[in-house]
């Protein structure tokens, strides 16, 4: 049976937007943050991974959020390894409120590989034994997410890799392809709508000095907003697709 991990946080003030509520990046840090201190409570830290040349990284990342908490309020974040085949692991993750109410849930999909030879190195045993995860599950890598590419561009941006961009491993952190999209999103759909569903699928690292172009496509249908996004680096390779779903305010 998966072990599951449990980690508390409060939202600071910092974690905040203009509606007083939670981004969803800090929500994002929250996982990420749960899933590395589970990974340290086995005894895998990701400092010595990097020394070792070893890295995960994300291929997808599936997000439901149902509610925005605010200022002050505690959080609690679970996560569990559901399982793993070869290379690829599955890993879930809910958030839930003081009264224990499901503010959001997530999955992702990461692959762990050599960063210096930059190919897939199959997971240890250790790992199985750890996360509680019996077998290799021969599903896991084979249902990777499917988005598709802007049909037409309404909203573009360029930006440049900066070093507070980067990561431990030295590429560009998953919650930043994020935050680059919304900066793609009109002012009006910003404040008169909230997020409630995104799919990222990541397919090529970035690192510090890269420069992107951030490409968004919107669509309206009654009183909600589909946004469908490309970030393409400057070779003009697609370096990762996202989709975010908005309901009306």
């Amino acid at each position: 049976m998966e072990k599951i991990f449990t980690k508390e946080y409060e939202v600071t003030y910092r974690d905040t937007d203009a509606r007083g509520e939670c981004f969803l990046t800090s929500y994002m840090n929250f996982m990420a943050d749960s899933g590395l201190s589970q990974d340290e409570k086995y005894g895998f830290v990701i400092a010595d991974m990097v020394k070792e040349n070893h890295t995960w990284m994300l291929v997808d990342y599936e997000i439901t959020i149902y509610k925005y908490v605010k200022y002050k309020e505690k959080l609690k974040a679970t996560t569990y390894v559901e399982g793993m085949n070869k290379f690829y692991a599955v890993r879930h993750f809910k958030i839930h409120d003081d009264s224990n109410n499901l503010i959001l849930q997530g999955k992702t999909l990461v692959i762990l590989v050599d960063s210096q030879k930059r190919r897939p190195i199959s997971i240890p045993d250790e790992h199985y034994i750890a996360y509680g995860v019996k077998e290799k599950n021969p599903i896991i890598g084979r249902n990777k997410l499917k988005l598709s590419k802007c049909q037409n561009i309404d909203y573009k941006k360029e930006f440049n890799v900066r070093y507070s961009d980067i990561d431990l491993n030295l590429h560009v952190g998953n919650v930043t392809y994020l935050g680059w999209i919304l900066e793609t999103i009109p002012f009006d759909v910003m404040t008169n709508y909230k997020i409630y569903s995104v799919k990222i699928k990541y397919q090529k690292e970035l690192t510090y000095g890269d420069k992107v172009s951030v490409q968004t496509e919107i669509k309206h249908n009654d009183d909600k907003v589909s946004a469908y996004h490309e970030i393409v680096n400057d070779s003009e390779e697609v370096v990762a697709l996202l989709e975010t779903h908005w309901y009306k305010i």
